[in-house]
Formats: structure tokens, C-alpha cells, sequence
């Protein structure tokens, strides 16, 4: 066996330990910040004065750039980077959930190595000495905080691209359960889902390893346990899932990610549904089909972790949650038409490394079937 594990990122968990982030840029060398957010987030959650506050007490100055759309383009990147190099820049702060994390990235090589986002979208491997990234998520779901990943958004042709290697990496994570407390509810069940997912397609990849079936199996059981109770407005179940999903961030970075998000990057750039939700709607009838390909003796493991018997009580506990926190029934209900179905099929096989990774056979007639039950729903497949 041989594998490469990432450990790079360092993690700290706390309540309040947002007000570190001024000790922690300075550790890195740091005097001059660009402050990366989307809109006016840490305004509405209070954080804007916590982490000026922090920075200042340290002698360093930032400039705030507010700009991240969900889902982060090409062009913001690339005008991030121009405003970071302009001012003399020497570290990144990123203030949000995986959107503004990966334009904090991606505006990290920008700016250190130069040239145009293109030039680094994967195959291609980053490498180089990158100013460094202090992640700070706002969300339970990417993970972001401890990925070698930048997923930008090419808005000529409406795919996903991925900046991917270990310059990527931010090298500090914090992560503070508290900055959860004003997350809405169906941010926090999209989210977390889509860390369900990073997590379990970890551990069905087929680039995992020992230690990534480690952290995403603890992640899986921590997300099915929790979720529920947090979304009721339980603030120590939010705390565990905000270390679900940097775990499920941790898996991923060793076996990336399958057919799950490669097919449900269309939904996101075609019909704008958010990421996590994407995945939430696909999972159940993909990780069907590719759980039964997996080693018996992994796939035993997951089902005594998750206190099930075999792949269908799996999946029908997976639609049970999915149900419980107000997830669509169908991809219909987002907007996706049966007519789609060769444009997403199409689409989807253009994800070589997802579907590299992917533990099932796909083409696109493959794709197209899975799509067809997700397009019918939960409730007439399963009957949840």
C-alpha cells in the first residue's frame, strides 16, 4: 500500500478562539492582512470588531475585501489578488464558509506566484512559497479550513474548476463553534450534509486511506448523530459539527471526492442550488449504487458505525435525516428537468478526477439513471 497524507493545516478549536487571529498572523509573519468575506458577514455576525480588534492589538493593518460571491469566480479571485499585491499583502485572513475560504486560497497563490487563475487549475499540482491563509469557518459543511483545494467558477462555461496541491493549504484553521449561533437552520442542515458527504465519499474513494477511513468514519458518525439535535438549536451539537466537518475536510484532502459532487456540480451552476443542498439530493441514490462496491469488510464497518444492517437500512437511515432537516424530495423541486438529463450526463463525465475516484463503474448512461431516481425522489424510490 502507499498513500500521501497532508499535514500541513494547524487546527484550533474553541469557543472564542476567533479573537486569536491577530497571535496567530503574527506566528506566521504577518503585517499587512487581506481580509477575505462575503457581503457584509461579519458585520450581521458580530465578528468584524472581534477580529479588528484582534489584529490591531498586534500592530497589523488589513484591508477588507467583501466581494466572494457564493460560489467564488475566476474574476473576484483574480481582482482579490490584484488588490492584495497593490497593497503589499503578506497574509490572508478567510471569514466565511467554503466560498469565501477558497477565494482566500485561491487569491493566496495569486498573489504569491503570479499569473492568471487558469494557469493552475488542476491537473496541474501548486506548488511554491504562498503568503499564508488563517481560515475561519462560519458554516459546518466544507471543511475549506484544512483542504489542499480552491474550487473556483468559471462563469464562461459554467464548471467548476479546482486549484489543488500543498501551496493551497491554509496554515492555520480556526475554528470556533460559536460563530455557528447565527447560522440559519437550513445553512446548517446543507452544510452539514455536505460534510456527510465529503465524508462518506472519503471513505468509499477509491484513493482512501487508512487514516482518511479513520477521521471520515468519525465524521459520518458524529454528523448522523447530531445533526438532528442541532437543528433544533442544540449549541453542543453544533460544536460537534463543526468538527465533523473539518474531519470530513481531512478526508478528503487524502481521497478527494466522487461521483456525488461530480454530478452535483451542475445543479449548482445550472440551476444555483447551493452546494451542500446538491449533494444532499444526489447522495442517497448514488451512494447506493457505489456502496456496493466497496470491500465487504469496509462497508461492514460503516454499518456497525452507523448502527445499521446492510446497505438499504443505511440508505433509508440517510433519508430519514435527509427528511428531518427539510431537504427537497426531488431535484425536480430545485428546478432540474427530465430534458437535462444527457446535458448532466454530459457534464458530469468532465470530472475526471471525481469520477477517477469513484469506487462503481459511470458513464453516462449510468449517470443519466441515477439522475432519473433522484429526479422521482426519495419517497417514490425508497419510500421514506
Amino acid at each position: 500500500m502507499e498513500f500521501t497524507h497532508y499535514l500541513h493545516t494547524k487546527v484550533v478549536f474553541g469557543k472564542g478562539t476567533v479573537s486569536r487571529v491577530g497571535e496567530e498572523v503574527k506566528k506566521l509573519g504577518g503585517s499587512k492582512v487581506l481580509l477575505v468575506t462575503t457581503g457584509n458577514l461579519l458585520e450581521v455576525t458580530g465578528y468584524l470588531d472581534i477580529i479588528s480588534k484582534s489584529l490591531n492589538s498586534v500592530g497589523i493593518n488589513y484591508i477588507l475585501f467583501n466581494e466572494v460571491e457564493e460560489n467564488p469566480s475566476i474574476e473576484t479571485c483574480e481582482k482579490g489578488a490584484k488588490i492584495s499585491k497593490e497593497e503589499g499583502v503578506d497574509a490572508i485572513v478567510a471569514f466565511g464558509g467554503g466560498s469565501a475560504m477558497d477565494a482566500g486560497k485561491a487569491i493566496s497563490v495569486l498573489t504569491s506566484l503570479g499569473g492568471k487563475a487558469s494557469d493552475y487549475f488542476f491537473p496541474k499540482i501548486v506548488e511554491g512559497p504562498t503568503i499564508p491563509v488563517i481560515a475561519i469557518p462560519t458554516t459546518c459543511g466544507t471543511g475549506a479550513e484544512v483542504t489542499r483545494y480552491a474550487i473556483i467558477t468559471d462563469l464562461s462555461t459554467k464548471r467548476k474548476m479546482t486549484m489543488a496541491g500543498p501551496s493551497v493549504l491554509p496554515k492555520v484553521a480556526i475554528v470556533d463553534p460559536e460563530v455557528l449561533k447565527k447560522l440559519p437552520k437550513k445553512l446548517l442542515a446543507w452544510t452539514s450534509l455536505d460534510a456527510l458527504s465529503h465524508a462518506i465519499e472519503a471513505y468509499t474513494s477509491k484513493a482512501s486511506t487508512p487514516i482518511s477511513d479513520g477521521v471520515a468514519l468519525i465524521a459520518i458518525d458524529y454528523i448522523m448523530r447530531y445533526l438532528p439535535k442541532a437543528y433544533e438549536g442544540d449549541e453542543e451539537a453544533k460544536g460537534k459539527l463543526h468538527i465533523a466537518a473539518t474531519l470530513g475536510g481531512m478526508a478528503i484532502n487524502d481521497a478527494g471526492t466522487t461521483l456525488i459532487h461530480g454530478a452535483g456540480y451542475y445543479l449548482t451552476t445550472h440551476h444555483n442550488v447551493q452546494h451542500g443542498l446538491a449533494n444532499a439530493l444526489l447522495m442517497p441514490f448514488i451512494l447506493e449504487y457505489n456502496l456496493k462496491y466497496i470491500d465487504e469488510g469496509k462497508l461492514n464497518i460503516l454499518l456497525r458505525v452507523t448502527n445499521t444492517s446492510s446497505i438499504e437500512g443505511f440508505i433509508k437511515m440517510l433519508c430519514r435525516l435527509t427528511d428531518a432537516v427539510g431537504i427537497p424530495d426531488s431535484i425536480a423541486e430545485v428546478g432540474f428537468k427530465e430534458e437535462e438529463l444527457d446535458a448532466i450526463a454530459s457534464d458530469t463525465m468532465g470530472y475526471k478526477r471525481n469520477i477517477g475516484n469513484n469506487p462503481s463503474p459511470v458513464n453516462e448512461e449510468i449517470v443519466k439513471n441515477l439522475i432519473r431516481k433522484a429526479l422521482l425522489g426519495r419517497s417514490k424510490v425508497y419510500g421514506s
